[in-house]
């Protein structure tokens, strides 16, 4: 039997608390799902096993068991959750899903939710990029033969992947522009009405920036520490059963190393005989107690 400590899990308890209350103060209500899902191949990560003759998974990717098993009209939901990735330890998020408004008002709450919820763990340093799909989607119509190498290469940040293409060098120049574009101003209406939303000097617009899941339609983002050489979170606009949505997740673990916060808030001291029926009235108020011998 291996012994682990539970400062870790202390921690990541202490974070999400924080996070609940950001989420919670902007109207988002938690959502708990099963450990287990029916196996679909478009439901990612989890650890796949076999029972009575069919396959499972434990502890899936949120957003797309969210998406293939369940059906939510309208709604602001948010989940801290443990993700498995084919083994029996996995990474802990944290994640809102906005589902059923317009898709820029929605992109501009979340992307406010996010830049609240790492405010109230005392993480003010951090930047957020936005990116488009439908900017690179329009930059290669009359290329489409290329377009997973062009995806491809702005996943891998390589823009030699696309310097090699058999394309002229007038439509290579444009890719170059749109691949190293990164500012406060941008062309796209739909970014510049997110950046004007949100007003918030912590965002760009970053139109190399690309998220390799399948089901975002639009719009996508990435958050940045510098103390981190990759980023801490993203999320993007998607397609849920027909009505446009917005999410992102965080991770955890990270959030726990950049955190700045405490773990005792200031509590009222009671003792004595009655003390208990004070603290209860104390707590119902939402006052922290303590009560000693």
């Amino acid at each position: 039997m291996v012994l682990r400590g539970i400062r870790e899990y202390s921690q990541l308890a202490l974070v999400s608390s924080y996070l609940r209350r950001t989420f919670e103060l902007w109207g988002y209500g938690e959502v708990v799902l099963p450990t287990i899902e029916p196996y679909d191949e478009t439901v990612r990560k989890g650890t796949k096993f076999a029972y009575n003759n069919g396959f499972y998974l434990i502890k899936p990717d949120v957003t797309s068991r969210l998406l293939r098993n369940y059906d939510i009209d309208f709604g602001k939901l948010y989940y801290i959750s443990e993700v498995l990735d084919g083994g029996v330890e996995g990474n802990w998020q944290a994640g809102v899903e906005f589902i059923g408004g317009e898709p820029t008002f929605m992109t501009a709450e979340v992307l406010s939710v996010l830049i609240t919820a790492l405010e109230s763990l005392g993480i003010d340093e951090f930047y957020i990029d936005l990116g488009s799909l439908e900017v690179w989607r329009r930059a290669t119509e009359g290329i489409e033969d290329f377009r997973e190498t062009i995806y491809r290469a702005l996943e891998r940040r390589n823009f030699g992947l696309i310097d090699g293409l058999p394309i002229d060098r007038e439509k290579k120049e444009e890719l170059w522009r749109l691949f190293n574009f990164r500012g406060r101003k941008t062309d796209y209406d739909k970014l510049a009405q997110i950046l004007e939303l949100v007003d918030d000097e912590r965002v760009f617009v970053d139109l190399g920036t690309v998220r390799p899941l399948p089901y975002y339609r639009d719009v996508i983002f990435e958050v940045y520490s510098p103390e981190f050489g990759r980023p801490i979170g993203g999320g993007g606009e998607y397609s849920f059963r027909g009505r446009p949505a917005v999410g992102f997740a965080l991770d955890l673990r990270t959030l726990v190393q950049l955190a700045n916060v405490e773990g005792k808030k200031s509590r009222r001291s009671l003792r004595g005989i009655g003390s208990f029926r004070e603290a209860r009235k104390l707590v119902s108020m939402g006052i922290p107690v303590e009560v000693r011998r």
